[in-house]
């Protein structure tokens, strides 16, 4: 995770910055920020929460088994949530409706197309179609609004390394062109899946990793996380086993970046993660990570290898102010922040202070 002395400054080497990036607070190439409102647009958030979804364990409308992957639509501001234990996809609505949205609301499990099996993660469109990371199905399933049961759109529900097979995929989003992504996370690499499925002929290309799991630049360690900026077409991409974060300029030829953490050293300091899972940008450039055996809710801004902590206190706690290993991150419209609370089964939002 973190670490200072001459492994600094070759982490700092690393870190290449996005097209659109404003830099500050420059002292000899490298930038030190101690509070999340030095950073590019000025946020700060409370440091305690309100939970908005998640009354106890267990498998009531209101209640999560947990919950990982977290998804907020940008349009119509609906809050999906991966709940993993109980086989199903929640949404919330801006208005504090819950409902399922994929799988069975009774919390049942299975490999059917009516059912789900540990889903790990979601991606909705503004019609209130989801996408779903359907873990131990070895598949991703697509459920339209108020469907009973979904159809598989990428692998074919077998584990393997095959170009039509994956080995747990933990994320999944899709491109502007409706192309699904996928974090295959135990095959060390990141997929691109056409928009029209075939179960005989539709295959993955690979966009980054694919060479082993490694410390390397060029390689990934069970990817976990993974943020596309498609502008930049750049991946950022969590490798939870190596506790670092990967920038990855796509491309044969473009440069792989160490962007946050330290390969194989994992760590409670500001320059370390410990088993990084979910991970989102700002449109300002700035990185957040859920730090998940951490506890806690780490903030990157640009060309700063140093994060800065915005949620959790670094002790697993079932307080307002405390995580019990995080898994994702979200923001809504106004950037107040969202965190699945995985072993707390509920879902926190950190409110912005304007």
């Amino acid at each position: 995770m973190r670490k200072i002395s001459s492994k600094f400054e070759t982490v700092f080497k690393l870190r290449t910055p996005t097209k659109n990036t404003k830099l500050i607070n420059v002292n000899n190439g490298q930038h030190f920020y101690k509070e999340s409102s030095e950073c590019p647009g000025n946020l700060k958030w409370s440091r305690t929460a309100t939970t908005i979804i998640g009354n106890g364990y267990g498998s009531g409308f209101n209640q999560l088994s947990l919950p990982t992957g977290l998804f907020l639509e940008p349009k119509t501001q609906i809050l999906y949530i991966s709940d993993n234990s109980n086989n199903r996809i929640q949404k919330r609505y801006p208005n504090g409706e819950i409902k399922t949205a994929a799988g069975q609301a009774n919390g049942t499990g299975g490999t059917t197309a009516d059912t789900l099996w540990n889903p790990v993660d979601v991606f909705a469109d503004e019609n209130e179609n989801v996408f779903v990371a359907d873990w131990s199905n070895q598949r991703i399933q697509f459920w339209k609004k108020n469907a009973k049961s979904g159809r598989t759109v990428a692998g074919n529900g077998t584990r393997g390394s095959a170009l039509n097979e994956f080995s747990y995929p933990s994320r999944v989003l899709l491109d502007s062109k409706k192309n699904i992504i996928v974090a295959d996370t135990q095959n060390e690499r990141i997929t691109r899946w056409p928009s029209t499925f075939d179960p005989r002929t539709s295959v993955g290309t690979i966009m980054a990793g694919g060479n082993g799991a490694g410390l390397n630049p060029d390689q990934l360690n069970n990817p976990f996380g993974l943020y596309y900026d498609e502008p930049n077409q750049i991946f950022y991409i969590s490798n939870h086993d190596s506790h670092s974060i990967t920038q990855w300029f796509i491309g044969d030829y473009e440069p792989h970046n160490i962007y946050a953490g330290i390969p194989g050293r994992f760590g409670n300091s500001s320059a370390q993660l410990f088993y990084p899972e979910g991970i989102t940008l700002d449109s300002y450039g700035n990185l957040y990570v859920a730090d998940c055996q951490n506890n806690r809710i780490q903030m990157f801004c640009p060309n700063s290898v140093f994060g800065i902590t915005i949620a959790g206190n670094g002790q697993s706690g079932n307080s307002s102010y405390e995580l019990s290993f995080p898994g994702d991150v979200a923001f809504d419209s106004e950037l107040n922040l969202y965190v699945s609370d995985t072993f707390n089964n509920r879902i926190q939002k950190f409110q912005r202070i304007q």
